[in-house]
C-alpha cells in the first residue's frame, strides 16, 4: 500500500524555505520522525500494530501505543496509512501478499507437475505463514469472530478468489492427467492442504508443549518435510489395478 497524500501544513508547499545548508525543505505535513529509511518506519508501525493486535486486539490498540511501540511519531501513522482502518488493512494485506504471491507463482509455472509442485507449494506456504505466524490467530480473533469485519473482503480477495481457485483448477487438471488420484473432491483437497500449512501454527502455541511440539525455528522446516511426505503418500496416482 503506498503512502497516503500527507496532511497539508498552514504554508503552502512553494513558500516552504530551504534549509541554510541547501538542502530541500522537508515536504510539508510529513513528520520529522521520518527521517531515515522511510520504508523502515512503515515496516516498524506495520510489526508494532501486529504486535500489539496479537497481544490485546486491535481495537484496543492505541494509535500512540502503537508509534511508541515502533519508536515513530503518530503522525507517521497518518502519513503512512491514512487512518486506523488504513493500518488496519496494511497489516493483513502485507501478510496475504506474501503468501498470494508465492503460491501464485507456484501454480503458474509450467515446468513443475504432480508430487514437485505439491511439494513446493507446501514449502512456499508454510514459509510464507512462518515469516507471520500471528496471521492465523489474528485471522481467527479480527476476521472469522467478527461479521461486520472488513478484513472480509480481503480475505475472500486475496485468498479465496486467488490461490485457493487456482489451486482448485490445477487439482482438477492433476487428476485428469493422472498426475496424482483422481478420487478426491478438488475444492476439499484445497482446503486441506491450506490446513496443513497453516493450521499448526494456531494450535501449537496452544497445545504443543503436551504433544511435544515447540514454535521454534526449526518447527517450519519440520512440518514442510512432514507435510511433503503425507501428501506424496496420500496423492499418489492409482495404478490401474488399484482404480
Amino acid at each position: 500500500m503506498s503512502p497516503s497524500t500527507p496532511i497539508e501544513s498552514s504554508s503552502p508547499a512553494s513558500s516552504a524555505p530551504a534549509s541554510e545548508t541547501g538542502a530541500p525543505a522537508r515536504r510539508p505535513g510529513r513528520p520529522k520522525q521520518s527521517e531515515g529509511d522511510a520504508s523502515d518506519v512503515r515496516e516498524a508501525l506495520l510489526d508494532a500494530a501486529i504486535e500489539l493486535a496479537v497481544e490485546q486486539g486491535f481495537e484496543a490498540c492505541g494509535l500512540r501505543e502503537i508509534a511508541a511501540r515502533a519508536s515513530a511519531s503518530p503522525g507517521m501513522i497518518s502519513y503512512y496509512f491514512g487512518d486506523r482502518d488504513g493500518l488496519y488493512h496494511a497489516m493483513f494485506e502485507r501478510a496475504f501478499s506474501r503468501i498470494s504471491d508465492q503460491v501464485r507463482e507456484v501454480m503458474s509455472d509450467p515446468a513443475r507437475s504432480g508430487e514437485h509442485r505439491i511439494d513446493e507449494l507446501v514449502r512456499v506456504q508454510v514459509a510464507a505463514i512462518a515469516a507471520d505466524p500471528w496471521l492465523p490467530r489474528l485471522v481467527m480473533r479480527e476476521v472469522l469472530a467478527r461479521n461486520d469485519s472488513p478484513m472480509q473482503e480481503l480475505v475472500i480477495g486475496t485468498i479465496a478468489e486467488g490461490p485457493l481457485s487456482m489451486m482448485v483448477e490445477w487439482l482438477e487438471e492433476e487428476m485428469a492427467r493422472h498426475e496424482i488420484r483422481d478420487d478426491y473432491d478438488p475444492s476439499m483437497l484445497a482446503l486441506s492442504i491450506a490446513s496443513l500449512t497453516g493450521f499448526p501454527f494456531l494450535i501449537v502455541p496452544l497445545i504443543g508443549e503436551r504433544l511435544g511440539l515447540t514454535l521454534d525455528e526449526e518447527f517450519p522446516d519440520r512440518l514442510i518435510a512432514h507435510n511433503q511426505k503425507f501428501l506424496q503418500h496420500a496423492l499418489r496416482a492409482q495404478t490401474e489395478e488399484e482404480r
